[in-house]
């Protein structure tokens, strides 16, 4: 772990980053040797409120250093893989962060957690796998398999042996039905119930939830 670390974007997600990593480094290390916040990387002309670290400079064009940790402080999985395809060949220095659990818990409960992937306010059960630069905010059943640069927001179940491929958006509140699979770059709507296998690039709206398929274009 380096002693000091960039965030990447100034947005709302990356200040409330900003904020919880600070605390559980402060927990966990002693307010003395917590690592500390270099500042943000930001392409919008962002400015930070006083007291924020400041902004250094953009992501674009951006020279990763090996000084740091970087965390990716954006939303939207076409965003977050947009932005971390910036740093290909550096992903290592993106550490998975969690909000709870130490990495000892993780492996206890036989939880993976790729690069660059955020959880916090989360309920984990066992046997998960969660992909790279993934952002979890809800609850995570038993043998739930998470695609990279999903997104499951505040408030949603993700019940067990769902399978959700690379890039799907899972708004607030939402529910899967056990062992669904999601199809990659599909987005559910927020309160939505999934019932059934959803087919990639699909919007998912409703409860039970209506299927709109080919809906939505995979990135690039």
């Amino acid at each position: 772990m380096a002693n000091r670390y960039i965030i990447l974007g100034a947005g709302g997600l990356a200040r409330e980053l900003y904020h919880n990593l600070r605390e559980q480094y402060a927990r966990q290390s002693g307010r003395g040797n917590a690592p500390v916040c270099a500042g943000f990387l930001d392409d919008a002309k962002t400015e930070m409120a006083a007291g924020y670290p400041p902004i250094l400079g953009t992501i674009k064009g951006h020279r990763p250093s090996p000084e740091y940790d970087y965390y990716l402080g954006v939303g939207v999985p076409e965003v977050r893989r947009r932005v971390s395809l910036l740093f290909r060949g550096y992903e290592h220095l993106f550490p998975a962060w969690h909000s709870t659990r130490n990495a000892g818990q993780l492996a206890e409960r036989r939880i993976e957690v790729g690069c660059g992937t955020l959880i916090e306010q989360e309920v984990l059960s066992c046997d998960i796998k969660i992909g790279k630069f993934a952002l979890v905010r809800g609850v995570v059943g038993h043998d739930v398999r998470i695609g990279d640069y999903c997104e499951i927001s505040t408030g949603s179940s993700i019940l067990g042996g769902t399978l959700i491929e690379e890039g799907v958006h899972v708004a607030a509140n939402c529910v899967t039905a056990p062992g669904v699979r999601i199809g990659a770059w599909s987005k559910i709507s927020a309160g939505s119930a999934v019932m059934k296998d959803v087919p990639p690039c699909s919007l998912v709206v409703g409860v039970p939830g209506k299927i709109h398929t080919e809906f939505f274009l995979p990135p690039e």
